[in-house]
């Protein structure tokens, strides 16, 4: 299967391009000050962003993303190394078209979402017309990339806003929120434990409503 794009090279080039000039500048309709992704403009400044391409073409296509995927999060090294917060590693899909890679991309993230956090860690998907909307600003979405991307890190503690999104099964946001509380709770004050409590509570509810 060939790509449909300008050339592999390319879709890495211009990947590489939007991680600096997208993703560490603030942007107009962010609702906030500082850069998009102010994880990814330390990461880069650090040097500790690895960008990769991955052949997704295909049967196996999905399953070397997904291998890929995995060899990564085990890569991220233990959290308590110095400064092992900012390691992060962004998969390019290439060899196929923009709609099968992103539909990879997608696959990939459902697949491997569960293990990524019950590890401390996060797996994230961003694709051209990405419909999520910013946390301060309805009509900024950060998630648009140029090119479906796959990218992994360790959690952070604003990482609880992309574990209780509603559409997420009770259940599931519960053992997140496990998760994310093991991680950061103890001591966390303010917003972030508002969000929290308030987003258990509600996780309980409905696993006591369902069950």
């Amino acid at each position: 299967m060939q790509s449909d794009g300008p050339g592999d090279t390319h879709i890495l080039n211009e990947t590489a391009h939007w991680l600096r000039s997208f993703l560490t500048r603030t942007h107009p309709d962010l609702g906030r000050k500082g850069a998009v992704c102010p994880f990814m403009e330390q990461s880069l400044k650090m040097g500790r962003t690895a960008l990769s391409s991955v052949d997704v073409s295909g049967p196996r296509g999905t399953a070397r993303l997904a291998a890929t995927a995995r060899s990564a999060l085990a890569r991220l090294g233990d959290r308590s190394a110095p400064d092992s917060v900012y390691n992060a590693f962004v998969m390019v899909p290439v060899n196929a078209s923009a709609e099968l890679r992103r539909e990879r991309v997608l696959e990939v993230q459902q697949e491997l979402k569960a293990e990524a956090v019950a590890a401390g860690k996060m797996v994230g998907e961003f694709f051209p017309g990405h419909p999520m909307r910013g946390i301060h600003s309805d009509t900024f979405r950060p998630l648009v990339s140029p090119h479906p991307v796959l990218a992994v890190r360790a959690m952070v503690v604003t990482d609880i806003l992309f574990l209780t999104f509603p559409a997420i099964p009770a259940a599931e946001r519960l053992s997140y929120l496990t998760v994310w509380h093991g991680l950061f709770g103890e001591g966390t004050a303010g917003p972030w434990g508002e969000i929290y409590e308030k987003a258990r509570a509600e996780a309980e509810r409905e696993v006591r409503e369902y069950a």
